[in-house]
């Protein structure tokens, strides 16, 4: 909770810095004329107007992966000309954000993800810097989130759902299917069935959550931009971003919670 908190801290700093240098005025009049770039980049490289609209989400996973890259690239240098030099930066920089970041995640995967939780670091580490890097690059006027789309939500599940699985069997062999029997024999398929049932709506509930919440977010965005361009679009900026971080932070808690009851001994 105390890295959430601060995580939440760092969101406000970043909005605060965005609605500053960012004519709110020139937002206003980007989201009310509904401009989409990814489509109109995909059409200006050939691509027809239904493949180009098909294809955004795939323009957007890209850009997140490009922007994901150059980070690391950048965080990787900075600590390796810092040397033993483990002393966080003093003041703002991109360097304490990643590592609050990755600060965040780790303890959330120490604590839910047992005792060999550093082997799930990068899948809880991906998941949630592409889900809120995508969020937040949604937040700009034009570049619709790829978080927005159920089928790129939807692969990030099913990644999910592979993992936990495979943790579970890892963990447990083959035994890892006797708590789909239940506790109780004479009941025993009635129990598999229910636990068919919950398991494979776990990805469908990821992705639907996640596209519901931004959808709704962009949404509101774009209804109360087109009633006044000052103030409302600004403060829903804000709170757009604090949706960002808490996607982010919902899903990774919940792939942690999968991967916990996936290898837990306590069935």
């Amino acid at each position: 909770m105390k890295a959430f908190v601060k995580f939440s801290a760092l969101l406000g700093t970043t909005a605060l810095a965005a609605l500053t240098s960012v004519p709110t005025q020139a937002l206003a009049s980007a989201g009310a004329e509904s401009v989409e770039w990814y489509p109109a980049i995909l059409r200006g490289l050939g691509m027809s107007d239904a493949m180009a609209h098909r294809f955004a989400p795939v323009a957007s996973t890209a850009l997140v992966t490009m922007i994901i890259l150059v980070l690391g690239f950048y965080f990787s240098k900075k600590v390796s000309s810092s040397g033993d030099d483990l002393v966080p930066d003093q003041r703002f920089s991109l360097r304490g954000m990643v590592e609050m970041i990755l600060d965040f995640v780790y303890n959330l995967a120490k604590d839910n993800c047992g005792h060999d939780f550093r082997g799930f670091l990068p899948l809880l580490a991906s998941l949630f810097l592409v889900i809120l890097v995508g969020n937040l690059t949604g937040l700009v006027p034009g570049f619709t989130p790829a978080t927005l789309d159920i089928s790129s939500n939807l692969a990030m599940g099913l990644i999910v759902f592979l993992s936990y699985n495979l943790a579970g069997f890892r963990e447990h062999g083959f035994s890892y299917l006797k708590q789909f029997w239940g506790p109780v024999s004479a009941i025993g398929p009635l129990f598999v069935f229910i636990e068919i049932v919950s398991h494979l709506s776990r990805p469908f509930s990821l992705s639907l959550r996640l596209a519901g919440n931004i959808f709704a977010d962009h949404l509101i965005l774009s209804v109360f931009t087109g009633l006044t361009y000052v103030i409302a679009p600004s403060l829903l900026m804000f709170f757009g971003l604090l949706v960002a971080g808490m996607q982010s932070f919902v899903f990774a808690l919940l792939t942690s919670i999968y991967i916990s009851m996936a290898i837990s001994h306590d069935h």
